[in-house]
């Protein structure tokens, strides 16, 4: 395969699918490859936030997605590490846009098949072995078809690394999060998981964090339910994730009568989680990196596919400029970074202030949660500084903790 594209995407999860319709829509030749087999699972909580919806209306595909078997997200409810527990309402059913939970078997095969049907070039099957630079910018990808063996280069004028956590592009870059900044998480698919509703569970507890528990509800009684550690602590602690996951569900109040009568699917099943508390560098003279390839995981709840969807999009309004003004460069490019943290950033930094919060300071954790159950307007005052709220506040680190605390 000689001809050169406009763009190559390294990738067919949310990132590079959403990415590609994007450079479609501007009248980008745009290819797209994965060494999978679609539809394929990939291990995460399922959880797509407010952020992916934005997209998927403007892409016109929202309608079709909210057709997939899922769960609609109107709300949370979170635990602090002495077990009190709050429900919270951050979205108004009546007419906000609900988040939702659906598997990755899904969302992922939906938009690989809106890909296709977007008229962009897709690959499957197709491995990149390695990304060949010269100085800061990529000559040619050299891949693999992984059903004959065929090995081929390719070659575009511009390159997107959108190959999640473990992406070939940023190992040759040498783009890796410290262990403070790196989760490890746990998944399994529970049946029969009692008090199952239209929020997200976020359980703080004490043994995990600055990680957490988590239940996300699924449609026939059935939750993703899982957990994640920063790595730094876990390695700490020396803490084995099945065990502490099994002691969750066995012995913590909160969940052992729940999961009583619940069957485990399948296995349980571990990832990575590279956060974006970590700021990455991530582009450079003709590449950009994406998603999980470029480290945006959300530090709190470990959501990825918003962020995704958000990197997605800033990359390709770049790019169509950078194609248009024949501006493929390194100090062009960056204004990718600069829009995207622009748009991700006070969210993030908030996500990481109260993950902190909770390592450093368990009791102010206890201590907000339990003011919030028994005041019903701090803890409306508390939904509204949540950073996942419809119309939050923007607030300072000071500031933030004192409001909480007053």
């Amino acid at each position: 395969m000689t001809n050169e594209y406009d763009v190559i995407i390294a990738g067919a999860g949310p990132a590079g699918t959403v990415c590609a319709m994007y450079l479609k829509k501007a009248g980008k030749k745009v290819l797209v490859i994965d060494k999978a087999k679609f539809p394929r699972d990939k291990v995460c909580g399922d959880a797509q936030g407010r952020k992916l919806a934005k997209d998927l209306k403007e892409l016109g595909i929202y309608e079709d997605y909210k057709k997939l078997p899922g769960v609609a997200i109107y709300g949370l409810i979170l635990s602090s590490p002495n077990g009190t527990q709050i429900e919270m309402d951050l979205i108004d059913k009546a007419k906000g846009t609900p988040g939702y939970v659906v598997r990755r078997m899904d969302i992922d095969n939906f938009l690989f098949e809106q890909t296709k049907k977007f008229g962009i070039e897709i690959r499957e099957r197709v491995a990149v072995e390695d990304v060949v630079f010269e100085g800061n910018r990529i000559k040619e990808l050299r891949c693999k078809d992984l059903e004959t063996n065929e090995e081929f280069a390719l070659t575009a004028k511009i390159y997107i690394g959108a190959d999640g956590a473990n992406s070939i592009f940023a190992k040759k870059l040498n783009l890796k999060n410290p262990p403070e900044h790196f989760i490890v998480a746990l998944r399994g698919y529970y049946k029969n998981v009692e008090g199952l509703t239209d929020k997200i569970e976020i359980h703080l507890v004490k043994d995990l964090l600055p990680g957490y528990f988590w239940i996300f509800p699924l449609p026939d009684n059935t939750a993703n339910v899982g957990l994640g550690m920063v790595i730094k602590d876990m390695t700490e602690r020396k803490m084995k994730l099945t065990d502490a996951m099994k002691q969750a569900i066995e012995e913590n109040p909160l969940f052992k009568e729940r999961f009583k009568d619940a069957e485990l699917e399948g296995e349980i099943l571990a990832w990575n989680l590279p956060l974006a508390s970590y700021h990455r560098k991530c582009h450079g003279g003709n590449y950009v990196l994406i998603g999980d390839a470029a480290g945006l995981i959300d530090p709190l709840s470990g959501e990825g596919v918003g962020t995704a969807s958000i990197s997605a999009r800033n990359a390709a309004s770049v790019i169509v400029e950078a194609l248009d003004s024949d501006k493929i460069n390194d100090k062009f490019l960056e204004k990718y970074d600069k829009l995207l943290w622009e748009e991700i950033g006070p969210e993030i930094k908030a996500s990481y202030r109260i993950q902190r919060l909770g390592k450093k300071f368990p009791f102010l954790l206890d201590k907000v949660l339990e003011k919030a159950d028994k005041n019903p307007e701090f803890r409306k005052k508390l939904e509204s500084m949540l950073p996942y709220t419809e119309g939050k506040q923007k607030i300072g680190t000071t500031q933030f903790i004192l409001s909480l605390l007053a």
